[in-house]
Order: structure tokens, then C-alpha cells, then sequence
């Protein structure tokens, strides 16, 4: 089935086919919405040991390796010729977690997706991760499909790249599939770009109040015929939970950011009207395809059912994507020996703790990172997101470094008092008890209880001693949080900062050599440095 996206400001909307759309007055019509989200540069099959969650959704432990476009495509395409009037979304993150996006800056992402039939994507934190202008660059070139941010607002930017995404980021979109028009707004992302809250921001975004966005463009959709309006959201589950709750003027929403899969989704009640609006969140990392189909007569989403595809190597490859990947494979392969075995690991090592604490990769990470020459500092922290996967049990090879440790941070260091430590304690603790009492940070030199129910950081040692509020203590972190990233205030405001341009992926392939195999007694174990009290 043909959809013909229709932006706004063009003021009219054209008809999918030719002659006259069906009235579909008093009809009960049908439409499937496919969902991606997060993929995070996982454009190629990888190894990985499923979770008890992905085995519960479908991904079997013997399937692997799992994830892939080429893979993705295959169902989508295969989902779309079973289906009528059909328009698949993706709630954004395609960018960073893999070497293909720090070689390629989002080229193979952008391609791959256009050449799946995606109809639009929300922009999120991450399309920002090689710059404002890059995304820019990328989605000039290469998306063959929408991008949509109706709460971002580059057009008073004094930048070079704003009038380019305030070309290219629309707020809303119409969509006519065989007479349902369909009206789609983004919701983009907020919490994790730490610098949106400054009126002269980096990124040239100003931001626009939900508040006033949805009602907006849900008038404008309206206006212009819409049957029913769907936010393509990456703000996070809890948001988009709220939205739904909150805001009449939204049907459904298809979500992402925080890599959780829901299978059935969640349905919100609306306090205002009492209508129930379904939630999707399709999971992360190229692991799961969602399909939504709706029955929807006069504006009323009448019933929905749900089917969470798992993406596995039970599945061919689209023929189309596979040929656009290979490129990008065979100059990879040529620059890089991604094959090349580092180290060995005895078993899985974990990047988060299995009480919520400190990690396997967490613990190797930080220790790393204080000890390395010309680093040797008495204390490490640094954010346990910036480590994105586990290290599979078997050889650990360079491609599999990457996958974990995508980001191209180098280490950062910093004096810090001793009340300072606290206060960056206290806040990993805060930041902590709101993602379930998981650690939100890795460290070395330190152990502390992290006290989730009073949100603060208690019984601190440093290297055995306890803390001294009136001490000096030199920090090595990495130079994401040491800027502020992810909320970390009390290291953007320090003075002493030193970057000193060490990559702290190549620290920890350095670690890895020199171990070679991996865990052993008191090296990438965890030993109850944070202790998480509930």
C-alpha cells in the first residue's frame, strides 16, 4: 500500500492513488504500524547471550548471532506485502554503538533505513553524537524519509546547520494510505542533551514546551483532515506514559529511549477524555521489529493487537540492504582487522552488577583508566551507560570491543574536595534510585552504599580511608561527564579539568591485552564497591 507523507506547510493534501480516495465514513478500516527503535548502528549481526527478558520476547539462546538491517529489512518488507495500509516509524537512536558509525558518521544507517521503506524517524539524542552539522550532512544525503521534532526549534539559531534542520526537522507530518489520513508528530528527546536548558546552546536547538507542541500540531493534523494523531516519541517510557495520560489530542504512541521491549504494549488511560491509548516500545540494538495493527472508524481506534518480531539468524537477508551494508563491510574489513583476537573471556562479562551495583566491565573499565600512564590518579568514575554491551564468554576480539565500548571518550581528569565527591556520589545515588536502584556510574579507588531511598551516598572510602570532606582527591573520568553529560553538574563546574586525549576504549584494549584472559582474582570482577541499599 502507497502513503503519501504530506508536511504541513506545504497546506494541501495530495490522494495515495489516482481518482478519488474511498470514503471511509462510518467504516471500520484496518492500519499497521511498524515500529523500530534504537538501533544503534547494530546494521550487522552480532553475538551477545539474551536476557531473561529477550528470551521471554522471543529471542532464543541458540538463535544467535541476532540484530542486522538486512535482517530487519526482510521483516518489514515481509510485514508490509501481508499488510493493507501500512507505514512504519522508528523512535530514533540509529546512530552510535558500532564502528561503522565512527567511520561513517550515519551514511550506512541512513541508507539502510531508506532503503527499508521507513515513511519517518524522531530525532534523537544520538543523531547529535558527530555534531548538529553532521546530522545535517547525513540526512541530506542519505535519509530518503522524514525527520521530525515538532518540541525542537532551530529556526533562530545563529549557526550554520540551523536553517539546514529547520529545513529538514518537521514538527509534524500527514500521511494519506487509501483514504486514512493519518497525522504523526515528533516528540524528540530532551533529558539526555544536557546543554538544551541553555538559551545558547551548542546544538542551535531551542526547545518547545510539550504543552504548547502537541496541541499545536494535533490542531494543525486536524485541520488538515487527520483521522487520527501518533507520537513518534523518543523522550523515554515514563514520558511517553504521561503524554498519554495527559494530552487528549494523541491516539497512540510509538516510543523509545529506553530500550525496553513491551510485549503486549501498555494501554494509558486518558484522564481528560477516558480513551485508552496504547504505548509501544519495539526494544533496542536491532534485536526486535514491532507490528501494531489498529481498526479505526471515524477518528476511534476501535481495537489493536500486537506481534514483537525477534530478530535472529533464523531469517534471510534483504537482498537490497545487504547489498548497501556490504559496502560499508568490505571498506571496514580493508581499514580495520575487526576479527583481530585481543583477549579471552572464561565467561559473559557483565556491564551492569548483578545486584545493581558495581559491574565485571565496570570495574575493569575504571581501574584502567586511574591506573594508565600518564593518567595514575587516585580515584576513576565514569557513567555506566558509556559502556553499551556485555562481552560475550569466548574471544574477545576488536569488533566486539567496539560494540561495548563505542564511544570515542577519551579520560578527563580533575581535582575534586572531598565535600565535591560527596556531592557526585550523592547525585549517582539520586540519579540511581529513579532507573531502579541500577548504578548509574562505574568507579575505582572507591566504595560507598549507595542509598537509593534517601538519595544520597553513604559510609564513603577512598582507597580504605574514609572520606575527608576538607581532603583533595584527583579524579580520572571521562570527558562526556566531565562537560556535564547525562546531568553531572558538579564535574562541569570544576576548574581544573585536564583532558588529556586518551581514548579510553584503547585504555581498555590495552587492559585486555595485557590480562588476556579475563575475569581472574580481583581484576573485572565485582567485589561490592557500591553496595545499593533499596
Amino acid at each position: 500500500m502507497i502513503a503519501t507523507p504530506v508536511v504541513l506547510t506545504l497546506g494541501c493534501v495530495p490522494s495515495a492513488f489516482e481518482g478519488d480516495a474511498p470514503d471511509l465514513e462510518g467504516r471500520a478500516v484496518r492500519l499497521t504500524l511498524l515500529h523500530t527503535s534504537d538501533i544503534h548502528s547494530r546494521i550487522y549481526e552480532y553475538s551477545f547471550d539474551p536476557s531473561f527478558t529477550d528470551e521471554t520476547l522471543g529471542l532464543a539462546d541458540d538463535a544467535g548471532p541476532y540484530g542486522g538491517l538486512a535482517e530487519m529489512a526482510y521483516i518489514l518488507k515481509r510485514e508490509r506485502k501481508k499488510a493493507g495500509r501500512v507505514l512504519h516509524f522508528d523512535s530514533g537512536d540509529s546512530f552510535q554503538g558500532a564502528i561503522v558509525f565512527n567511520e561513517f558518521r550515519g551514511e550506512a544507517e541512513f541508507r539502510a533505513l531508506s532503503a527499508t521503506g521507513l515513511d519517518g524517524a524522531v530525532i534523537a539524542n544520538h543523531e547529535f553524537d558527530a555534531g548538529a552539522q553532521n546530522l545535517a550532512n547525513q540526512a541530506y544525503g542519505y535519509a530518503g524519509f522524514p525527520l521530525l521534532a515538532a518540541n525542537y526549534d532551530f529556526q533562530d539559531a545563529d549557526l550554520p546547520w540551523a536553517t539546514e534542520l529547520e529545513d529538514l526537522a518537521f514538527p509534524s507530518v500527514l500521511y494519506e494510505v487509501d483514504g486514512l489520513r493519518v497525522g504523526v508528530i515528533g516528540l524528540a528527546n530532551l533529558s539526555s542533551l544536557n546543554s538544551l536548558d541553555e538559551q545558547l546552546n551548542s546544538l542551535g536547538i531551542k526547545v518547545v514546551d510539550i504543552g504548547e507542541a502537541i496541541p499545536r500540531e494535533a490542531a494543525n493534523l486536524r485541520a488538515a483532515g487527520a483521522d487520527i494523531v501518533i507520537g513518534v516519541s523518543h523522550m523515554g517510557l515514563d514520558d511517553d506514559k504521561e503524554i498519554a495520560r495527559d494530552f487528549p489530542e494523541i491516539d497512540l504512541i510509538l516510543g523509545g529511549h529506553h530500550h525496553v521491549a513491551l510485549d503486549p504494549p501498555l494501554v494509558v488511560e486518558n484522564e481528560a477524555t477516558g480513551k485508552q491509548v496504547v504505548v509501544c516500545h519495539s526494544g533496542a540494538f536491532a534485536k526486535f521489529v514491532g507490528r501494531l495493527d489498529i481498526v479505526v472508524q471515524d477518528g476511534q481506534i476501535l481495537s489493536h493487537d500486537y506481534t514483537l518480531f525477534p530478530v535472529d539468524n533464523s531469517l534471510p537477508k534483504d537482498p537490497e540492504v545487504e547489498g548497501i551494508l556490504n559496502e560499508y563491510a568490505d571498506e571496514l574489513s580493508w581499514k580495520y582487522e575487526l576479527g583481530q583476537v585481543i583477549g579471552y573471556a572464561g565467561e559473559q562479562l557483565n556491564r551492569y552488577g548483578s545486584n545493581g551495583g558495581d559491574s565485571m566491565l565496570g570495574n575493569f573499565a575504571a581501574e584502567a583508566m586511574r591506573s594508565f600512564p600518564g593518567v595514575e590518579t587516585e580515584i576513576a568514575l565514569t557513567n555506566t551507560l558509556g559502556i553499551r554491551a556485555d562481552i560475550p564468554a569466548g574471544n574477545i576480539t576488536l569488533d566486539t570491543l567496539f560494540n561495548a565500548m563505542p564511544f570515542d571518550n577519551t579520560i578527563t581528569t580533575m581535582f575534586l574536595s572531598g565535600r565535591e565527591v560527596q556531592e557526585l556520589l550523592d547525585y549517582v545515588s539520586a540519579r540511581s534510585s529513579e532507573r531502579g536502584c541500577s548504578s548509574q556510574a562505574q568507579v575505582a579507588g572507591i566504595s560507598f552504599v549507595m542509598n537509593c531511598d534517601a538519595q544520597i551516598a553513604e559510609g564513603i572510602l577512598v582507597n580504605g580511608l574514609p572520606l575527608d570532606p576538607a581532603g583533595t582527591y584527583e579524579l580520572a573520568t571521562n570527558n562526556y561527564i566531565a562537560h556535564g553529560g547525562s546531568g553531572f553538574e558538579v564535574l562541569e563546574r570544576n576548574t581544573t579539568q585536564v583532558d588529556t586525549g586518551i581514548s579510553i576504549r584503547d585504555v581498555v584494549q590495552s587492559a585486555i591485552i595485557q590480562y588476556q584472559s579475563l575475569p581472574q582474582p580481583g581484576v573485572a570482577e565485582e567485589d561490592g564497591r557500591i553496595t545499593p541499599v533499596y
